[in-house]
């Protein structure tokens, strides 16, 4: 049996909904923002399943009880088919390469022009809806002003500053919070198999994403990790042989690349917060390294590293020479 309360560190959340299907008043449109990974998805797929599970008992529960929670059987055929991502009557759009665009809206449209054939209520969830460019955004507008019947959109964004005002304002706004850390610990330590200390290291990485606590537990990212920064320390000392290597060795494996900025910009982030607030670094295993480090650096030094690796992202993303950007990176974070 599934149900949102299963939600991780959501209760606000799962509150809201939860009140919406005991009170028969689920909203037909609804905007889930967040941090990626934090259950805005989840959430999504549980509110569809509930809303179409065969076992009524469990997903239509007595307004009378206030305490009980709405949740899918996740045995019947509906719930199988809306887990396996198959169901016809639920929908998700995501973007076609760098956005959603108009035709995907127009052809959406065309699915759900008709009465909903295999379940009570349709779902359109439309996944990194702040990527709609604005002609797609203008269709979808047009189609949540007349709805079709039985059909309830959920949009989820990490925010609503992308989005066009006006779609904003015709959907009922649920903002998903980063998942609390000792919430994160526990899931790494039960259903992961991580030791406390262990777990306790990637939660605090994590920032609140469950998925990026997930993805860091299922590999050997803590050598990673250390591996990174320890080469990072060792780059001011060392020639311009050992930089280029290092350069090369990071562009050997692309699909990596977007994890090792993210543990380089933790690292120069906790050097910087370390100044004044050493009890909300992410690193929180590495204290020793991190005063180490600060004997030999200042702050805006530390701040131009940080920079370097930021723009070598945005170089990265424009599809640049792999190679050259990195041993600029390198070069920069050697001085």
């Amino acid at each position: 049996m599934t149900g949102l309360k299963s939600l991780i560190g959501q209760q606000r959340p799962a509150r809201i909904l939860c009140n919406a299907l005991i009170n028969g008043r689920i909203p037909h449109a609804l905007l889930f923002t967040g941090e990626d990974g934090v259950g805005k998805r989840t959430a999504a797929i549980e509110l569809a399943g509930i809303c179409n599970c065969a076992d009524t008992s469990n997903a239509e529960p007595d307004p009378g009880e206030p305490e009980q929670s709405p949740a899918a059987c996740g045995k019947c055929r509906s719930c199988r088919k809306i887990q396996g991502g198959t169901h016809p009557e639920v929908h998700i759009i995501k973007p076609s390469g760098a956005n959603i665009r108009i035709d995907q809206v127009r052809s959406l449209y065309q699915s759900i022009a008709l009465k909903p054939d295999e379940a009570s209520k349709r779902f359109v969830i439309i996944a990194d809806a702040h990527l709609m460019n604005r002609e797609a955004g203008n269709a979808l507008l047009k189609v949540l002003e007349e709805p079709p019947e039985a059909t309830f959109f959920i949009l989820t964004a990490p925010d609503t500053q992308d989005l066009l005002p006006t779609i904003v304002s015709r959907c009922r706004h649920i903002r998903f919070n980063p998942i609390p850390q000792k919430d994160l610990e526990k899931y790494l330590a039960d259903h992961c198999a991580l030791e406390t200390d262990h777990a306790m290291i990637i939660a605090s990485l994590a920032r609140g994403s469950l998925a990026r606590a997930i993805d860091m537990s299922s590999e050997d990212w803590i050598s990673r990790r250390n591996f990174v920064i320890d080469r990072l320390e060792q780059l001011p000392l060392q020639s311009g042989a050992f930089r280029h290597a290092f350069a090369e060795l990071l562009a050997a494996d692309r699909d990596k690349l977007e994890g090792i900025f993210e543990i380089m910009k933790n690292w120069y982030r906790d050097l910087a917060v370390f100044f004044h607030s050493p009890e909300k670094v992410y690193n929180r295993d590495l204290h020793e390294q991190i005063r180490s480090a600060l004997q030999q650096t200042c702050f805006p030094r530390i701040l131009g590293k940080a920079d370097a690796v930021t723009r070598a992202e945005k170089v990265l993303a424009g599809n640049a020479n792999i190679r050259l950007a990195l041993d600029v990176l390198v070069d920069e974070l050697a001085e």
